[in-house]
């Protein structure tokens, strides 16, 4: 491979206790692209993401970015800082990502230190920077985690992985527990950070309108297996899998029916 490819992901497969939970996940993300992973729960979203950054080791397949393979554990922790650098996740609640003690500030100042290790005054101004571009400010960054909002703690948590400069940055249903309002917010902080940064994102998600919302591409998991991939706009206006069109069913609009969806449950794939 030559020049960047973005992240090319082959094969992925993982089992826990004898189940199969990903089985032959395979899909292409350009440099600055977006696309949703999407399926019900358990299908496997979450597993292919913690896969992705290193929290779950494949049991086969491989992961390429800008065509360096990162399917093989790094080793010392310059390897690893190379890894992280590389792919960052927001998880779905960022409370447990935050360290209670330390106010978001210096949270987010830790991660620079560790990628980047300029002087001090330097640091503390990317930080500033970075929550000016998730729309936080200096009292927020004097704040421990307990004393922010929800929505304001996910700001913190995007904000804490922008500072690893990733090539792809991973959501995971990362505005799946805040209110309607902030979830738009969110949503539009986001799509605002992808024109300015150029970063690629992936976002795994089970709320269909999101993923239309913020990507280009979609796929579309079901027992752990990609089902159906294409531009977001075709698979969820003109879907060709059953799985697909049951999912689009199953979301609750004017004249929504649950014995329709039922009924479709009972249908053969």
């Amino acid at each position: 491979m030559s020049g960047p490819t973005g992240l090319v992901v082959e094969g992925l497969r993982k089992g826990f206790g004898g189940r199969t939970v990903v089985d032959g996940v395979s899909f292409t993300l350009p440099p600055g692209g977006s696309l949703g992973i999407v399926g019900e729960s358990g299908c496997g979203k979450t597993t292919t993401a913690r896969m992705l950054v290193g929290l779950e080791r494949a049991d086969g397949g491989t992961v390429h970015l800008d065509g360096v393979d990162r399917s093989m554990r790094p080793r010392g922790r310059a390897g690893r800082l190379e890894r992280a650098r590389g792919i960052q996740l927001v998880f779905q609640d960022p409370y447990v990502s935050l360290d209670p003690r330390i106010p978001v500030g210096a949270c987010i100042e830790e991660v620079r230190r560790l990628h980047f290790p300029l002087d001090r005054a330097d640091r503390r101004h990317r930080v500033a920077e970075l929550l000016d571009q998730v729309g936080l400010g200096e009292r927020e960054a004097a704040e421990l985690p307990r004393r922010l909002s929800g929505g304001q703690r996910q700001r913190v948590a995007i904000a804490r992985a922008l500072a690893a400069e990733p090539k792809v940055l991973i959501l995971d249903e990362a505005v799946a527990a805040l209110d309607v309002s902030i979830q738009a917010q969110i949503l539009d902080l986001l799509a605002g950070i992808r024109r300015a940064s150029g970063v690629a994102f992936l976002f795994v998600s089970h709320d269909l309108a999101v993923v239309r919302h913020l990507t280009e591409e979609v796929a579309v998991l079901r027992g752990g297996r990609v089902v159906e991939t294409g531009p977001t706009v075709r698979v969820l206006t003109e879907p060709q899998h059953p799985y697909t069109r049951l999912l689009l069913d199953s979301v609750p609009r004017r004249g929504w029916d649950p014995g329709r969806i039922a009924a479709g449950r009972r249908a053969p794939a």
